[in-house]
């Protein structure tokens, strides 16, 4: 058995749960909290694009070249594979010598 002191770990002291539990939120409350979350990242976005333009210019490019390159590939891969021919059937067994009995 450990012989840790618990003041040494708080975090392992023994909890009640209340039996109070709190009110689950509204239906709009979580679009509302996302959509507060969109617009600041987006207004973020705006000002590091406004203090920053070559940069953004160079993601922008990057995204389009990646984008390309992700619908090109397949297609290049597809055109460079060798055409898949199925292989040859087996040619049917011919009938053998009967066996000898001993």
């Amino acid at each position: 058995m450990s012989s840790i002191p618990n003041s040494a770990m708080p975090h392992a002291k023994v909890r009640h749960d209340d039996d109070a539990a709190p009110a689950p939120a509204a239906k709009g409350d979580w679009m509302d909290d996302a959509t507060d979350a969109a617009k600041a990242g987006i207004a973020t976005a705006t000002d590091a694009v406004k203090s920053h333009p070559k940069t953004a210019i160079a993601v922008g490019a990057t995204l389009v070249a990646g984008i390309a390159a992700a619908i090109a590939a397949p297609a290049l891969r597809a055109k460079d594979a060798p055409e898949k021919k199925t292989p040859p059937k087996p040619a049917p067994k011919k009938p053998g010598k009967p066996k000898k009995s001993h």
